[in-house]
Parts: structure tokens; C-alpha cells; sequence
């Protein structure tokens, strides 16, 4: 597995020697530009963005660990939807999740945008 890690992070820098649009140099300087933005921001954002980054980072490693162990003692994200799930109001209760996340997301955008 490293071993196929490793070919194609070398596959990746020979062929794409010369493909990028902007120079190293200057990915690393809009990169920098992108840090000094982000203080600016307001603390909520900032604070929003690393909760969610950390929820999502979470989950991830949560199901990464589960697949890579391959223990019944460690059950995966996908068992407990599908615990929940398989009964009408479970169905219910995820899909009214899904939908208060979505505007919430969707009314944070807004908020965002309607400002000066």
C-alpha cells in the first residue's frame, strides 16, 4: 500500500512538472495573502469554520479507523445510520437533520453576503 502511496506521489510531480498555472512561489505568496484575510474575518466565522472542519475531520477519521481495524467493537458511521434508518421515523428524524443543516448552511451564506 505505501508502496503504491509513494508511485503516485512521483507520478503526480513527473507529470505534472510545468502544468500549473502560477509558479510555486506564488501559490505559497497567495497563500500567505489568504492567512492575513482570514484574521480579518470575524471571530463567529473563524470559530464556525473550525468547528465544521473539525465535525468533518472527526467523522472521517472515525470511519478511516473503523474500516482499517475491521472490529465489531468499532462500528463504522454507516451502522448507526443504518440502525436509525431502517425505521419510518428514524427515515424522518435524519432527513429533518439533513434539512436544518442545509439552512442553516444556506442561511449563513446569506447573512454573509447581505453584509457591506
Amino acid at each position: 500500500m505505501a508502496l503504491l502511496v509513494g508511485v503516485a506521489l512521483v507520478m503526480a510531480i513527473v507529470l505534472g512538472r510545468g502544468r500549473q498555472r502560477r509558479s510555486s512561489g506564488a501559490w505559497i505568496a497567495q497563500s500567505a495573502l489568504w492567512v492575513q484575510h482570514w484574521r480579518t474575518q470575524p471571530r463567529s466565522l473563524r470559530i464556525a469554520v473550525i468547528v465544521w472542519t473539525a465535525l468533518v475531520v472527526a467523522v472521517v477519521g472515525w470511519d478511516l479507523v473503523n474500516f482499517i481495524v475491521q472490529s465489531h467493537a468499532l462500528p463504522t458511521l454507516s451502522y448507526f445510520i443504518g440502525r436509525v434508518s431502517r425505521y419510518r421515523a428514524g427515515r424522518g428524524l435524519l432527513f429533518a437533520v439533513w434539512l436544518v443543516i442545509g439552512a442553516y448552511l444556506v442561511a449563513g451564506g446569506r447573512a454573509k453576503a447581505g453584509e457591506p
